[in-house]
């Protein structure tokens, strides 16, 4: 008899009060003899008290046994075996608090005749409540295993890598950060642009571009590399094309680099 593991929570106190209100209206309405002589309202808060204390303790015993790491079924067994003795405990606190304790059999038997004698008087209930906790479980564990299988995997969030660009760029400022727009190769240096501002390096501008390969880029002119990240728009001067980067630079782009970058832009998924 496997059953899920259980864990102490909100969701299981409230299933636990709810099936023990509903169970102690069943019981008063077959109105039993041992509160047959009580108000309604008393007799139903009787049961209902008792139901829920036989609940919790049979729910706390799996918990306690499945911490210990003993496997199913001895979980289940080992609350059954010990509910009755801890049911009849707290039965007798309760019919004493609700003054419904039987006064001729407290005052003929010894306290361990008396718990004796309550321990057989609750062992059926007992049987009840571990009988219709252990088919609730089992009935959340079919239903929650229904729902996990309908329920897609979810889907791993891509996050963006982060960039050093200082470690690609070791020459670069500290204070350009971390996020580059455009790259221009001006003679035997390459102006570097940010979005905190631009700087001068004494680089090789083919070299530059190897370092910056992975990143999202492209190579759109003979002397010009732009994040495609910061492309805000491309228009078209006649047979030549230039690009609008985000921080207002205007570059030249190739006829060769125009078709590949409007297949990159088409590719690459718009953000909701």
């Amino acid at each position: 008899m496997k059953l899920q593991t259980i864990a102490p929570n909100a969701t299981l106190l409230k299933n636990t009060l709810i099936a023990s209100l509903v169970g102690a209206l069943f019981v008063s309405v077959l109105n039993p003899e041992h509160t047959a002589h009580l108000p309604i309202l008393t007799a139903y808060g009787l049961w209902a008290t008792h139901l829920f204390f036989g609940a919790a303790i049979f729910v706390a015993a799996i918990y306690l046994v499945q911490r210990l790491g003993w496997s199913d079924p001895l979980p289940a067994m080992i609350a059954t075996a010990v509910l009755p003795l801890l049911f009849a405990l707290v039965s007798l606190a309760l019919d004493y608090g609700f003054g419904n304790l039987d006064e001729d059999s407290a005052e003929n038997l010894t306290g361990i005749a008396l718990v004796l004698s309550e321990i057989i008087a609750v062992t059926p209930a007992s049987l009840t409540i571990a009988l219709a906790l252990i088919f609730l479980l089992k009935s959340d564990e079919h239903t929650e295993a229904a729902q996990n299988a309908d329920t897609p995997p979810p889907q791993p969030i891509e996050t963006p890598v982060e960039i050093n660009l200082r470690a690609l760029l070791p020459g670069l400022p500290f204070d350009l950060g971390n996020e580059i727009i455009r790259m221009h190769a001006q003679d035997h240096y390459v102006e570097v642009t940010t979005t905190q501002g631009r700087s001068l390096l004494s680089e090789q501008f083919g070299d530059c571009l190897q370092k910056l390969d992975h990143l999202n880029g492209i190579h759109c002119h003979r002397s010009h590399w732009i994040c495609l990240d910061h492309l805000r728009s491309i228009t078209r001067k006649g047979s030549a094309y230039s690009c609008q980067l985000s921080n207002g630079d205007e570059v030249p782009i190739s006829r060769r680099k125009y078709a590949e970058i409007k297949a990159r832009l088409s590719a690459t998924p718009k953000p909701s």
